[in-house]
């Protein structure tokens, strides 16, 4: 018990001089040097909060990509003014812009810890431990099945509307497709997730065979072969999340996971930068240096770029409405921006005068940005200062709760909705908070349809 104290006080320690941090570098005009003093102290402490969290690698995934999109452009200001961490815009990439980005990420990251932590105790409060795959049975059957039909129909609805492989056409120019349904790609990766949850529950041979076919199908056809990365990221960590949590029930970062994801996230990088121009080089019109230079674009000829990749573009979204703030261009929507996810929740073919998405605004003000709308980025807009640590903590808040029950109860609603959650992970948390919304909506419809129908079927059979 008196271990537990000591814990809870150095835990509070830490937030409280993140959170001190972050205001002083918000509301104090330093020199800087003071920020560089600011700025290598807070690293540390965040640094230290989130090993402390290694035990669960979905919160300390949550810390992480919040703070890192508020570090890296101070971290590359700090070490000179003429070096830039995104290709677009250099006009808002100054040192007071990315001084404010990363003392609100510092007040983010203690709202997202405190929510995390707050959905969680509220969740243990139940008095539900359960941490057994349920029996397999004729439901887990069907939902199997069911599942596996929605993800192979979702995968239809993405070639369908694709002008073909990045094989046969540059990636941009319609391979990704543009499905009827938007969250199309979020259903298929829910679906997955759900078949793969059946499979742990049946661990039969012949599951894994029908899972290596869908998935074969919908991600490497459908969506890599499209040059879509994001998708299937969000489905593969939807997976690995749901194997730590059933079947090894360990959730915690091991230091051997770090030799699986470097590899692979340089893979995706390099994947990344060969989409556009693959299907010249397979052609002959392009050697491998110009195949790179053409997947870099502007990042290969604009000096002073430390490193754009996926990371640049998304802080650029922040630090326009940063700038934005500074020339008192825009005001505060004191919540409008998260009303409007109702009225852009029907698909676009049901309603096309829906409201608009925010990545879309900076053209209005003669900027330039990656697309995306950053968490952040969208919580300044909408209520300043306050909302960095409001946004992070509900929606940590959320993902904690829903975490929490799926672990400790042996219901597939909370795998439905968790895998919601997880299959659009980065997307979620760096391009837009409306992703989260989305996918989670369509979580729940695949649920009610799914269980429903399984339910029928069963019944049937008895």
């Amino acid at each position: 018990m008196e271990k537990k104290y000591r814990d809870m006080a150095a835990e509070l320690v830490v937030l409280s001089m993140i959170l001190a941090a972050g205001l002083t570098l918000y509301l104090a005009d330093l020199d800087k040097s003071t920020v560089f003093l600011v700025y290598l102290g807070s690293v540390v402490l965040v640094a230290v909060l989130i090993l402390s969290v290694f035990y669960n690698l979905i919160f300390a995934a949550r810390l992480f990509l919040l703070f890192l999109v508020g570090a890296y452009p101070l971290g590359v200001k700090l070490l000179g003014d003429n070096l830039y961490f995104s290709v677009f815009e250099f006009t808002t990439q100054t040192l007071s812009v990315t001084t404010t980005m990363y003392a609100l990420s510092l007040v983010a990251v203690v709202g997202a810890y405190l929510g995390w932590k707050a959905g969680t105790v509220s969740d243990k409060s139940s008095g539900h431990a359960g941490r057994i795959l349920p029996a397999l049975d004729e439901y887990y059957f069907c939902v199997f099945c069911l599942s596996a039909v929605f993800a192979t129909l979702t995968g239809f609805l993405i070639i369908n509307s694709s002008t073909g492989t990045i094989l046969d056409s540059a990636y941009g120019t319609g391979t990704e497709g543009s499905p009827l349904i938007g969250s199309a790609s979020a259903m298929g990766g829910i679906s997955l997730s759900i078949m793969f949850y059946c499979a742990l529950i049946a661990r039969k041979k012949s599951y894994w065979i029908v899972i290596g076919l869908v998935a074969c199908y919908l991600l490497l056809w459908c969506q890599i072969l499209r040059g879509l990365r994001q998708d299937v990221v969000g489905a593969a960590f939807s997976c690995l999340v749901l194997f730590l949590m059933f079947e090894l029930r360990n959730v915690s970062i091991k230091l051997k996971y770090f030799f699986y994801v470097v590899p692979l996230f340089l893979l995706l990088e390099v994947w990344g930068l060969v989409r556009s121009g693959l299907s010249l080089f397979l052609a002959g019109r392009l050697n491998v240096t110009e195949l790179l230079d053409m997947g870099l674009g502007n990042a290969a000829i604009l000096p002073g770029v430390v490193y754009s990749g996926t990371l640049g573009p998304i802080a650029t979204t922040f630090a326009n409405v940063v700038a934005l703030f500074e020339r008192h261009s825009v005001s505060l929507l004191y919540g409008q921006g998260y009303l409007d996810y109702i009225l852009r929740t029907p698909p676009e073919f049901l309603y096309p005068d829906r409201p608009k998405d925010f990545a879309t605004m900076f053209v209005d003000y003669g900027l330039s940005s990656g697309g995306g709308f950053f968490e952040l980025a969208e919580a300044y807009l909408n209520f300043g200062l306050i909302g960095v640590f409001i946004a992070p903590f509900a929606i940590s808040f959320i993902i904690s709760g829903v975490y929490s029950r799926a672990i400790q109860r042996q219901n597939i609603f909370y795998v439905f909705a968790l895998s919601s959650i997880l299959c659009v992970w980065l997307r979620g948390s760096w391009y837009q908070t409306f992703a989260f919304y989305k996918s989670f909506v369509s979580g729940l419809v695949l649920y009610l349809i799914i269980h429903s129908l399984a339910l029928l079927l069963t019944r049937r059979q008895r």
